[in-house]
């Protein structure tokens, strides 16, 4: 397992469906700690396993000095380096977060890792992370999944055009984790296209990247409705 990891944490949204800043809700449990630092922690038990973290969160300009005070107040700043602004979209914003680790104090070498976590994924756990990890020592992009539930129906409009085989579809979360160079290979080529992507390994697929499914869990939830918060914390 490499001892060096970049990450990039992407905080910039606008909560809308929310209808409050979601990083600063509080999920019950042992701590009753907001949603963004109970993200964070994750990271910083992996950092005591060992690994050299060094991470940039990107946000809004409405979040960004309050984030900057939690992140100091409970010791994130340990490997937090930089707290950026984003810009309109999740595209626009994980790419600020790459240019921006070329300014870190020790900026990553071409095949360094770099994950990209949602600020909002409160649950990930450090099997998931050590696996994300594992997976690049031997591949150049992966991703934490986990296989699909439900039936999922191909629809256009209202009607059903197809089902397709639920074995082979995985749901897909954060971490997404790359090798430092097809990373930045994969946003460059999104930035100078105009591509949009909620996904970002699916930038590296449009480069003809392999892409690995790598270790996630159904308890590895995104906070975005108010009933997220209390899955949260039944699951806690």
């Amino acid at each position: 397992m490499a001892k060096k990891l970049y990450v990039i944490i992407p905080a910039a949204g606008s909560s809308t469906r929310m209808g409050q800043n979601k990083l600063f809700m509080k999920i019950g449990g042992d701590d009753g700690c907001t949603v963004i630092a109970r993200t964070l922690k994750a990271f910083r038990e992996l950092s005591k396993q060992g690994v050299d973290i060094s991470a940039v969160l990107v946000t809004n300009e409405a979040s960004k000095t309050a984030l900057e005070e939690e992140i100091v107040s409970s010791g994130f700043d340990s490997f937090i380096e930089k707290v950026i602004l984003g810009g309109s979209s999740r595209t626009e914003s994980v790419y600020k977060g790459v240019l921006a680790l070329k300014d870190l104090s020790v900026p990553p070498s071409s095949d360094d890792a770099v994950f990209i976590h949602d600020g909002a994924r409160p649950l990930v756990d450090t099997e998931i992370l050590i696996d994300g990890l594992t997976k690049l020592e031997t591949c150049d992009v992966c991703v934490a999944g986990v296989p699909l539930k439900n039936t999922v129906k191909e629809v256009l409009g209202d009607i059903v055009k197809g089902t397709p085989d639920r074995s082979s579809l995985v749901e897909v979360q954060t971490p997404q984790c790359f090798k430092y160079d097809v990373l930045v290979r994969s946003y460059e080529n999104a930035i100078a296209n105009n591509i949009e992507a909620t996904d970002d390994t699916a930038l590296a697929e449009l480069l003809g990247y392999k892409v690995v499914i790598s270790k996630g869990s159904y308890r590895n939830i995104k906070i975005t409705t108010p009933e997220d918060i209390k899955i949260a914390e039944a699951l806690i």
